[in-house]
């Protein structure tokens, strides 16, 4: 009879110990874990026509986007919206998969579209210097399925060319 009650103090030491050993793992595995994800940035690094339409009007933005994390980070979409002169211009939406590489960055182009409305009301405004503009929207990580905002101001320079370009195509 002492046998049976050693043997059953040594199971519930043994479900302790292993208990104890798990949670040291646990917290060891959670040691990895970085404490602080911090979200990409993004910035235009440049718009061009696309295509014109009388309805309809597309542009290719390219945004920089950077990763300022020590680890990579998978993106499987945005959406933006830009404004100009505080006004809305154009919205667009890529569900392009993209890998940003750890404090890296890369240029993720993505089409845009504005209204006739919209554009003849901003070209009339953009002739010469700079102009301010305002792009803001979602990026899109399989673990952040409801996104991360973002949002850049900034001022647009050199949009001469792109209104020659553009009169020249219509």
């Amino acid at each position: 009879m002492m046998s049976l009650s050693m043997h059953s103090i040594r199971h519930p030491l043994r479900a302790v110990l292993l208990l104890l050993l798990g949670l040291l793992l646990l917290l060891a595995g959670c040691t990895s874990i970085p404490s602080k994800v911090e979200k990409p940035n993004i910035t235009l690094a440049g718009i061009a026509v696309a295509k014109l339409g009388l309805l309809e009007q597309q542009f290719v933005l390219s945004l920089r986007v950077t990763n300022p994390n020590d680890f990579d980070i998978a993106l499987n979409g945005l959406t933006v919206n830009v404004e100009l002169n505080k006004q809305a211009f154009a919205q667009g939406v890529s569900n392009e998969k993209v890998t940003l590489p750890r404090l890296g960055e890369k240029i993720v182009k993505l089409k845009v579209s504005t209204s006739l409305a919209q554009a003849l009301k901003q070209f009339s405004s953009l002739q010469g210097g700079a102009v301010p503009y305002r792009i803001y929207g979602k990026v899109y990580a399989p673990l952040l399925p409801a996104g991360m905002p973002f949002e850049r101001q900034g001022q647009l320079s050199g949009l001469d060319d792109l209104l020659k370009s553009t009169k020249e195509k219509f």
